[in-house]
């Protein structure tokens, strides 16, 4: 019976009422050891009927280094239907559960496994997921977990979760426990200790702050003394403490026999009951040996469709079963179950590994192959503590070095960076090899790119590189490739002449991975060098294949350097497709900040911050402030566009204070451009002048000029962007594109002395935009600036009637796009023409699509189905058939059929 639990109680109620109303729910109970939490997950097993699928699972101590372990508990009943999830993901599934042999997984793409193996079996009955002792839980799980429980939306899933005082689902609903009131606390007294009375009663409830279960098992560790209020009660410990001593005590009166096959149960971390007849059997003990154990409450057996498991009554009785042996009998434990386990590898190495007295490279090399195969299975965090385990296991300091540095970048791998930190600090202390020292370099490097400043990555990336070209070519090259990205963000160019310079001399052999990686960055500072005053350079040629994503994103950067928006969005889109279809999280995120920022530079603004919105998300996620802060720049700008003062100047001030601090060159440069946009749709043009922030970054640098050049017309002082003039100049003719050729007229039109030659400038621009719109390249913002120039330059020339045309289509651009400022001034510039006022243009039901939505909508008129969108969008099928409900019901249409042929591409025309 639970007592004064009345509240909790009606709170999972609810959560299941809910559920069987396809309503989701997710509910934390939080609580110090003994407060109830189990029980009311008992208590909410209990309340579901028939028409409710229970799983359950939890968290072991021992099994936390284990990748994947609890998971693989909880859906051990849906096993069967992996092979009818998509392929991608049940190859994922397979390898993180040990089912199959896997390559390195990505962790997101378990989630998504997970998510859609739930969401399908919920499909058929809704589904309550009970996970006890979460804080126990091993990291790839508990990562899984989070990642479900954060896009429950349409499904009939049900997590319930209880947790002591862990740093875990920060973010979900829950019920935190604290001590019973009197009422409750008497009453529970009464009923499991009538034998206390008086007041007993009230000194058992204030020395155990009305704790559950210590009003349970406390009066059992009473002398009969203590019982009578003679003696004072034990000196206050902390309550698992005096838990654990209890049942210590407790312990000691069971035979040794028992005690000893208790201990085995305690050291098997999956309560394998097969497992542990099997050991106690080499040791001598009796299957019977468990009898009194049973008798006495300590521990029972359950029966499940994937065999008989042992059970502690408490967590802190297997803790106390283990604490309490003596060492030489936990390593004669450990070495029995070894013994036992020799067909699963995992576990016999870390029953070695606890084994072991002291040094043993056997063991050590059993654990390092441990590690490997979480890693395959996607969990780095497990290979963090085998590797960690084997560097102390081994005998020779240049293996501890090596063996620390393989622990320093699993844990970096898995969220763990002040982990990784003073791993790879162990490591440089041992280290003597120059490959060991330069893969801890590039770990520091990598670390520092993603959350601090690219320039002091330079001497780490560099130091040593002539001894590790000479030893191992290709991390040479990752190492150059890494510095001169680095150097181009801290558009150091003396820093990245000097790695160049390096790649140039390298020698790979031809079937080195890494030469499409070098050859694409020589290909993009090739044509940097151009934008900064070099030499025009061979046009490259876009050929995808055998490419990963970063190149493509890189080849996308080289592409949108020379103006060639199909190529640069082609490159971009192919990144992002790669890492969605093969479940790459990491490479995604980079690959959303090239596609968005693409888009968002070529007038496709839907798009654009959608996928911006997508990336700020992941990247928040995973702890990549650089990334983090470059969508942030982006959406300040699309904000801009749009005259969102308030959203702009937030997202871009935040993008600002993170990347001025570490000299991101490119995120400075686009957080100003925000900033001068904003000002200049607004009517501030001297303001627009002051937001430049001096841009370095060559590229931005270009793109930023027309609109400075703008302002600097408006502010009748052209002088000061004449070198912005003629960089753009000397871009768009090593470019050769016309929307790039257009910009250039136009800015040369702004600033040309008399008028006839700004009235022909003006016209060849806009043919400049017509040729690139022929070419599938509109630009439609550029071009309708360009059109509200001309249009304004025609009216002060007093020729109202020719002006009215440019300045009317430059209007209904701007309404489509939803640049507010500037549709509201080429409206006003319009009816000082004498035009009639025309009636504002109505949004279309498009724009009423939220960022997620419009995802859904892109990919499903390409023909995917809700699975496939699914797994492209970390979602589960059932959520995507939620949003494609919402999607119809916006555009007022019925089907898949209806929404292929809407013109979602109109901003682009």
């Amino acid at each position: 019976m639970l007592y004064g639990r009345e509240s909790e109680c009606r709170r999972i109620e609810q959560l299941l009422g809910n559920l069987v109303a396809a309503s989701p729910g997710v509910l934390v109970i939080r609580g110090e050891v003994g407060s109830g939490k189990s029980a009311l997950l008992e208590h909410a097993a209990a309340s579901t009927g028939d028409d409710v699928r229970t799983l359950r699972g939890y968290g072991v101590q021992s099994q936390a280094e284990l990748p994947f372990a609890a998971l693989h508990q909880m859906l051990r009943p849906l096993l069967d239907r992996i092979d009818g999830l998509p392929a991608p993901q049940a190859a994922a599934l397979r390898g993180a559960f040990g089912l199959e042999p896997a390559a390195q997984l990505d962790r997101m793409l378990v989630g998504l496994g997970t998510l859609t193996l739930l969401s399908e079996a919920a499909d058929e009955r809704p589904l309550l997921c009970l996970v006890d002792d979460a804080q126990w839980l091993d990291q790839p799980s508990a990562d899984t977990l989070s990642f479900v429980a954060g896009r429950l939306v349409a499904e009939r899933i049900g997590l319930l979760i209880a947790v002591r005082d862990a740093p875990l689902f920060p973010d979900s609903p829950e019920i935190r426990l604290e001590g019973l009131d009197t009422a409750a606390a008497v009453s529970l007294l009464a009923q499991a200790h009538p034998e206390v009375t008086g007041d007993l009663v009230q000194r058992m409830i204030a020395e155990t702050s009305a704790n559950p279960l210590a009003l349970r098992e406390l009066p059992t560790a009473l002398s009969p003394a203590q019982r009578s209020g003679v003696e004072p009660l034990a000196e206050p410990l902390p309550l698992p403490e005096r838990l654990q001593r209890i049942y210590e005590a407790q312990l000691e009166t069971l035979p040794t026999e028992t005690r000893a096959f208790l201990l085995l149960c305690a050291a098997e971390e999956s309560s394998d009951l097969a497992v542990v007849l099997r050991a106690a059997a080499a040791r001598g003990l009796a299957p019977e040996a468990l009898i009194p154990a049973e008798a006495a409450g300590v521990v029972r057996t359950e029966d499940t469709v994937s065999g008989r498991w042992i059970v502690f009554r408490h967590p802190l009785l297997r803790a106390a079963t283990y604490r309490s042996a003596a060492v030489a009998d936990r390593i004669d434990a450990h070495r029995a179950l070894a013994q036992v386990l020799e067909r699963d590898a995992d576990r016999r190495a870390w029953h070695l590994a606890a084994a072991s007295a002291g040094p043993d490279d056997a063991i050590a090399t059993e654990l390092e192959r441990c590690g490997r195969r979480a890693l395959g299975r996607g969990g780095p965090a497990t290979a963090a503590t085998a590797f960690e385990k084997a560097a102390w296991l081994t005998t020779t300091d240049p293996e501890r070095a090596r063996l620390l540095s393989a622990a320093a970048q699993a844990a970096n791998l898995a969220g763990q960076p002040a982990r990784a930190e003073r791993l790879v600090e162990q490591s440089d202390q041992l280290a003597r090899d120059p490959v060991v020292r330069a893969h801890n370099r590039r770990l520091r490097g990598g670390m520092a790119v993603d959350s601090g400043s690219p320039v002091t990555t330079h001497q780490l990336l560099m130091t040593e590189i002539d001894e590790v070209a000479a030893a191992d070519p290709g991390l040479a090259a990752l190492l150059l490739v890494d510095a001169v990205k680095n150097a181009w963000f801290a558009n150091d160019q003396g820093l990245a002449h000097e790695v160049l310079c390096a790649l140039h001399t390298l020698t790979l052999p031809p079937d080195s991975p890494q030469q499409s990686a070098v050859q694409v960055v020589l290909e993009l500072s090739s044509r940097l060098d151009t934008l900064t005053g070099g030499s025009e350079h061979a046009r490259p040629a876009y050929d995808h294949a055998r490419r990963s994503p970063v190149e493509f994103v890189l080849q996308a950067a080289v592409a949108m350097s020379l103006a060639d928006d199909d190529a640069a969005l082609a490159a971009a889109e192919t990144a992002v497709r790669v890492c969605r279809t093969g479940g790459q999280l990491g490479p995604l995120v980079l690959s959303l900040q090239i596609l968005a920022t693409v888009e968002a530079l070529t007038g496709r603004y839907r798009y654009a911050r959608a996928n911006a919105t997508e990336g700020l998300d992941l990247a928040t996620v995973l702890g990549q402030q650089n990334r983090r802060c470059h969508f942030e720049g982006v959406l300040a700008w699309l904000d801009a566009v749009a005259g969102q003062e308030e959203s702009a100047g937030k997202l871009a001030h935040s993008a600002l204070g993170h990347a001025e601090v570490n000299r991101v060159t490119p995120v400075v440069a686009i957080g100003h451009w925000a900033l001068c946009l904003l000002d200049l749709g607004l009517g501030r043009p001297e303001q627009a002048l002051r937001d430049t922030g001096g841009c370095e970054h060559p590229l931005m640098s270009v793109l930023q000029a027309p609109d400075l050049i703008e302002a600097a017309s408006r502010c009748a002082d052209p002088t000061m962007v004449r070198e912005r003039s003629l960089a753009l100049t000397a871009w768009a003719d090593a470019s050769d594109r016309p929307a790039a050729r257009a910009l250039d007229l136009r800015c040369q039109a702004l600033l040309a002395d008399d008028e006839t030659t700004a009235g022909s400038l003006y016209q060849q621009a806009l043919s400049m935009h017509d040729e690139a719109a022929r070419r599938g390249q509109p630009r439609p913002f550029d071009r309708a600036r360009t059109q509200l120039l001309y249009g304004e330059w025609l009216r002060r020339q007093r020729r109202p009637s020719d002006a009215r045309a440019p300045l009317r289509a430059a209007a209904e651009t701007f309404a489509q796009l939803g640049a507010t400022p500037w549709t509201e001034r080429a409206r006003t510039e319009l009816r000082a023409t004498g035009a009639p006022r025309t009636r504002p243009s109505q949004p279309t039901p498009i724009t009423s699509l939220t960022p997620q939505e419009l995802q859904v909508v892109r990919l499903a008129r390409d023909g995917a189905s809700n699975r496939e969108i699914g797994a492209q969008l970390f979602l589960s099928p059932r959520t995507v058939a939620y949003h494609l409900q919402k999607i119809f019901r916006k555009l007022s249409i019925r089907s898949r059929v209806e929404l292929a042929h809407l013109p979602l591409d109109d901003e682009s025309h």
